[in-house]
Order: C-alpha cells, then sequence, then structure tokens
C-alpha cells in the first residue's frame, strides 16, 4: 500500500546502500536482517517526520519474522547471518546486457531525507537484531496487526499503521532524552 505522496526518486536500494555505507565507515557489523529492519524503520520515520511522504514506493510484507522488504531481502540473503561484507552495495543491472548499471545512492543534497536516514542509524545502529525485532513485531504494530490479522505471510504493511507505530516510538525516544 502506498501513501498519496511521494515526491522523492528512491528505491530500497538507495536506503539500504546509505546504510550500508554508514556502517562500513563506522566499522559497524550489518547483516541482511538488520538491515531489512534499519530500512523499515527509516522508512516509517519518513512518513511521520516528512509528511507522509513514502521513502520508497515497494510494497512492504509481513513475513513470519517480521516486516520484509523483498528486493533488499533478496539481494543479500546470500549473506545468510553473516554480516554483509564492505563494498557489498546493491546495484542496478542491466538485464539486457547482464551488466552492472549503477550503484544507487541518496543525493547529497536531499537533506530531508538525510536527516531521516542519519536519525535513524544513531538511533538503531548499536541495535542488534532481536532488539530491533523487538521494536519493529511487537503487538500492535503494522506487521503485526498485518500478520495476525489472517492474512499471513506475504500481506502488505499499512502506511498508516507503519506511520502510528513509529509516531509511538518517536515520541518515546523524544520523552526518553527529555528526562536524561
Amino acid at each position: 500500500m502506498t501513501t498519496e505522496k511521494n515526491n522523492n526518486p528512491y528505491r530500497p536500494a538507495h536506503i539500504a546502500n546509505y546504510i550500508l555505507w554508514k556502517a562500513w565507515k563506522e566499522n559497524i557489523e550489518i547483516t541482511h536482517m538488520k538491515l531489512i529492519k534499519l530500512v523499515y524503520i527509516a522508512y516509517g520515520w519518513n512518513l511521520v517526520i516528512n509528511d507522509d511522504q513514502t521513502l520508497f514506493e515497494e510494497d512492504i510484507l509481513a513475513w513470519e519474522h517480521g516486516p520484509v522488504i523483498t528486493s533488499i531481502y533478496n539481494e543479500f540473503k546470500k549473506f545468510g547471518n553473516r554480516p554483509i561484507t564492505k563494498g557489498n552495495y546493491a546495484a542496478d543491472f542491466n538485464i539486457e546486457t547482464g551488466e552492472l548499471s549503477s550503484v544507487p545512492i541518496v543525493s547529497e543534497d536531499d537533506s530531508d531525507i538525510l536527516k531521516v536516514l542519519n536519525a535513524t542509524w544513531d538511533n538503531y545502529k548499536h541495535k542488534n537484531v532481536i532488539q530491533l525485532s523487538k521494536i519493529t513485531n511487537e503487538p500492535k504494530s503494522a506487521w503485526s496487526i498485518a500478520y495476525d490479522n489472517g492474512k499471513g505471510r506475504n500481506a502488505k504493511l499499512d502506511n498508516k499503521l507503519i506511520k502510528a507505530s513509529s509516531l509511538e516510538v518517536i515520541n518515546g525516544l523524544v520523552r526518553k532524552s527529555k528526562s536524561v
């Protein structure tokens, strides 16, 4: 499901590559499951921070262990539970020639999206997959509602529910930082 607004040119690969770049720059290991969860969290944060603008158009699906962005899953599943090795960015391929055509990146001029990605990274870079799963899979989350309401695997997550869950998490982080 998509929301009404989408004024950006990004796909999940753009967002994943930015997160991978940050991870490698800071020497933080990242598995494909952690990457998917961080891209999903960034998607939700973007809905909140940038007034319902979707970060990309690909549907986010409810799988047994949480929300999944299929293109990111397929690109990096070869790593299994091992960290994604440095330099293995998501890439575009020319189907006709079989050649690499580009490695999608987020524009340095896109300050709105970069703020969201950096905030997501800064808040979650040190969390492991289990900790991130507790955030993305909590009861009444967009994933839980899609998966548990009898739709099961491959049910599309609703952007309104993703936004509501993300707003609750962001508000919790703001309250926590004010109490420190």
